[in-house]
């Protein structure tokens, strides 16, 4: 697990082109976070583990009032997430347990599937807590299977080349926001294999 963010890094630089890295099996999702977006109507908002921008891409079509910025492990998907983005975009190469990001910056942060691959979750949750402003929400999609399913993908994860560290159960989800101070999470199924959970700082 040692070496997660490096399989992570290395397999989403050379795919950044695939299906997969474009969001091609996750966009049934985004609307879900799209319809919350319509209603908490940020000002700012980043978009962590963001890939090649394809949600954000989504976001800028919609909602382009909103300002807009990425953050990435992968130097590749943040070069093709400013290439897609308007100029406006502030694109930055990082890592989620440790942003180079400033404290109280943004209205709304999202994380699409892209929990998994984290080695520490709940160093991130913290940092996603910490660049909120007060009053800031987390929309935190992810996966979420049956129990056995679930636990056949945590053995078969860390055999994967793109870093996949495990998928993690709804309690242990709410206990990582409440952990890091979200003082409300409101979770749910949105398909048979992803979930939405929207926190509140």
């Amino acid at each position: 697990m040692a070496d997660a963010k490096e399989r992570s890094r290395t397999y989403f630089n050379l795919h950044r082109g695939s299906r997969l890295a474009r969001g091609g099996y996750w966009r049934h999702d985004y609307r879900f976070s799209l319809e919350e977006l319509a209603r908490l109507k940020p000002g700012e908002l980043i978009d962590i583990g963001c890939g090649p921008g394809a949600f954000l891409c989504e976001v800028e079509k919609r909602f382009p009032e909103i300002r807009l910025s990425a953050l990435d492990l992968s130097e590749e998907m943040i070069g093709v997430t400013r290439r897609r983005l308007r100029e406006t975009a502030a694109c930055t190469v990082g890592d989620a347990e440790h942003m180079p990001l400033a404290s109280g910056q943004y209205d709304a942060v999202t994380c699409n599937m892209s929990i998994h691959h984290y080695p520490h979750p709940q160093d991130a949750v913290n940092e996603m807590y910490r660049i909120l402003r007060p009053g800031g929400a987390l929309l935190l999609n992810d996966m979420d299977c049956v129990r056995p399913v679930r636990a056949l993908a945590n053995v078969v994860f860390p055999l994967l080349p793109g870093g996949d560290v495990k998928m993690y159960e709804r309690r242990e989800i709410e206990h990582m926001l409440w952990n890091a101070g979200f003082r409300s999470a409101r979770y749910r199924k949105i398909s048979p294999f992803s979930f939405l959970c929207v926190a509140v700082k």
